[in-house]
């Protein structure tokens, strides 16, 4: 039985609060590896938390943040602008559609989502329409553990109910699967099912629908891309029915699935668009909210402010290091790589792990990849979480560091977003090590 452990001072997030001194404590990096206080090196399979897209000690990001440091660490975002700020919002912009034209810095994906939250309900009180304050969401969404954000997640919505009252207002809608096991699959049928049903809900409940949030590719929830078609859709009745469409592009953007953004394969452009997590490799706190004129154009006609405000909002060293990672991404061929390493990545595991009876798919695009576990591979059944902890902490011990999801009802499994700088050989070392660990040997 767990203790608390008094001589330890740290809390950590999402973790028994008594659990700490157990962690693997990290101490050095270097490209997709780290490094623990013993001496043991991990192939960093997570990019950190999905964020340290271009490795460790990547050396254009050492050097902006270096730069920048010894220029001016700090400026109050709400007195004074900063030539790196603004050149990176710039830059930010020059790689979004023409119709996002302002962008809100924040400091985390929740915060982002905070702000989107925001924008979507007072954009319609400025248009002096305040019953459309509703939102929709998917059922096994995941946006964050600010109020809003947590308010906003499908799933685990019965661990946050114990911080109720959460924000209200959020309308869960249904992920657009067919069943159990392998949502990475669904049939035209079965599409155009989830397809009417949403139909529905906006021809009922549009009048009271400031936005729709939505991630384009499933993160936390197991690895589901949302289909294109399904994407389509869902622009056409946000135009139809005046409702403002916001993607949470936390874990997709910037170039996580082998285009700029998510957004990009469906061709589908949102209102709002939020992001963080490798918005700059993950080296330093920061997030945006970027959101089109029509939403400026609302506040301005008002001479309305953004209540939105962390101190570090805008800070010129995060934006430093997210110019230069711009510039690493924006490289000649450095897109196309992370989409052919991706397809490479998603055929071998499929291929080597085909006979295994805990196999059940292998989904994503990009270097945003879900491999999908099961119990009984004829049934299609859920792996217990029990199993894949063990799993995973076995892939650990192999020197391969993996991220579980258990989203009860729909698939189970790990994540796997190696940085883009991964080679074709470290991605055979990879599958090797999950072969060898799901064959028992």
């Amino acid at each position: 039985m767990l203790t608390q452990t008094a001589s330890y001072p740290i809390v950590h997030p999402l973790k028994d609060v008594r659990l700490g001194e157990d962690l693997t404590a990290i101490a050095a990096g270097e490209g997709i590896y780290v490094q623990d206080t013993n001496g043991k090196t991990y192939m960093d399979g997570i990019s950190g938390l999905w964020n340290v897209s271009l490795g460790y000690r990547h050396p254009g990001i050492r050097q902006a943040v270096m730069e920048q440091l010894d220029r001016v660490p700090y400026v109050n975002p709400v007195d004074a602008a900063n030539p790196t700020t603004l050149a990176f919002a710039e830059r930010l912009l020059h790689v979004t559609p023409e119709s996002l034209t302002k962008v809100a810095y924040t400091c985390t994906g929740s915060e982002s989502v905070e702000l989107a939250i925001k924008l979507m309900r007072k954009f319609f009180n400025l248009r002096h329409q305040p019953a459309k304050n509703r939102i929709v969401v998917l059922d096994k969404s995941y946006h964050g553990t600010y109020y809003g954000s947590m308010s906003a997640s499908g799933i685990d919505r019965e661990i946050s109910e114990s911080y109720g009252p959460k924000v209200p207002g959020f309308v869960f809608h249904p992920v657009p699967v067919c069943g159990e096991g392998t949502p990475g699959q669904i049939s035209a049928e079965g599409l155009a099912e989830r397809m009417r049903e949403l139909e529905q809900l906006f021809e009922q409940e549009g009048g009271t629908l400031a936005g729709i949030l939505l991630e384009p590719i499933i993160g936390s929830g197991g690895i589901i891309p949302l289909p294109d078609d399904y994407l389509r859709q869902v622009k056409a009745l946000c135009i139809k029915h005046d409702v403002l469409l916001a993607f949470d592009e936390v874990a997709t953007g910037v170039g996580r699935t082998g285009r700029m953004f998510a957004f990009e394969h469906s061709g589908v452009v949102p209102d709002i668009l939020c992001l963080s997590k490798g918005i700059n490799s993950g080296y330093l706190p920061l997030g945006a909210t970027i959101f089109s004129e029509e939403i400026y154009q609302a506040f301005a006609r008002a001479g309305s402010h953004i209540e939105h405000l962390s101190t570090q909002n805008g800070n010129p060293i995060a934006c430093a290091a997210g110019i230069a990672t711009l510039d690493a991404i924006q490289a000649p061929g450095m897109l196309d790589a992370i989409e052919r390493k991706g397809a490479l990545l998603r055929q071998d595991l499929a291929s080597a792990l085909a006979n295994s009876p805990l196999f059940l798919e292998v989904r994503g695009r990009g270097l945003m990849l879900g491999v999908a576990l099961t119990s009984n591979k004829a049934a299609g059944s859920l792996l217990p979480a029990e199993r894949l902890s063990a799993i995973v902490a076995k892939l650990k011990q192999r020197g391969l560091l993996v991220y579980p999801f258990h989203t009860p009802g729909l698939t189970t499994g790990f994540h796997l977003f190696p940085p883009f700088i991964i080679t074709e050989a470290e991605m055979a070392k990879m599958v090797h090590i999950i072969t060898k660990v799901l064959e028992g040997r």
